[in-house]
């Protein structure tokens, strides 16, 4: 099951009753931090599409997707910031937003200490409906720490981005007036209009 997927069967496990509401969608990610220059990192899954469910006020953790790099040893180039982004796009309800970070080679003075790291703006608020809000936040990590003189490289020594998802508040729907609101608005008019008559003449 994928990460994105799995914390809706998560978020079933920890609550009971009924939900304020079910966000369903994707994200997927870009960015020069996939391609050279600079440390070039890999992430699992690029993209999903999953749910999860939340009551106001509530939030909810998951893992999104794991980093790393396969590159030996953090060089010169790699120590400049790579841009990396989280696209993300919900089709219930209809709303999206992206999430800015960056990648970068880290050294020590001496270089023998070596590692990714990977940090993120935002959180972010995401608005929809009449009122409604979902704050997204990704965490932040360092990936592939290694010594002597390199990086530990390979997925086995990377680390999980997190998605902390925050339901803030309920999206309004308009209230319709009842037949007889109706009914007063209108004679309010045609009162308002007989008493312009009258003025007038």
């Amino acid at each position: 099951m994928g990460k994105f997927l799995a914390a809706a069967a998560v978020s079933a496990l920890m609550t009971t009753g009924a939900y304020a509401a079910t966000f369903s969608g994707s994200f997927a990610l870009s960015g020069d931090a996939f391609s050279d220059p600079g440390l070039v990192v890999n992430a699992d899954p690029m993209s999903h599409t999953g749910s999860f469910d939340l009551d106001v006020g509530d939030s909810i953790t998951f893992d999104l997707f794991d980093i790393w790099t396969d590159e030996n040893s953090v060089g010169s180039d790699d120590t400049v910031a790579q841009s990396i982004i989280a696209d993300f796009d919900f089709t219930s309800p209809a709303v999206s937003g992206t999430l800015g970070g960056s990648s970068i080679g880290n050294r020590s003075f001496t270089g023998f200490y070596q590692s990714g790291s990977v940090s993120w703006g935002g959180p972010i608020s995401l608005a929809f409906g009449n009122g409604g809000q979902l704050d997204l936040e990704l965490s932040d990590a360092t990936f592939n720490r290694g010594n002597w003189w390199s990086t530990n490289p390979g997925d086995e020594n990377g680390a999980t981005i997190r998605l902390t998802a925050t339901y803030v508040s309920e999206s309004i729907s308009p209230v319709p007036l009842p037949a007889s609101g109706l009914l007063l608005v209108a004679g309010l008019g045609g009162l308002a209009a007989a008493r312009r008559r009258k003025k007038a003449s």
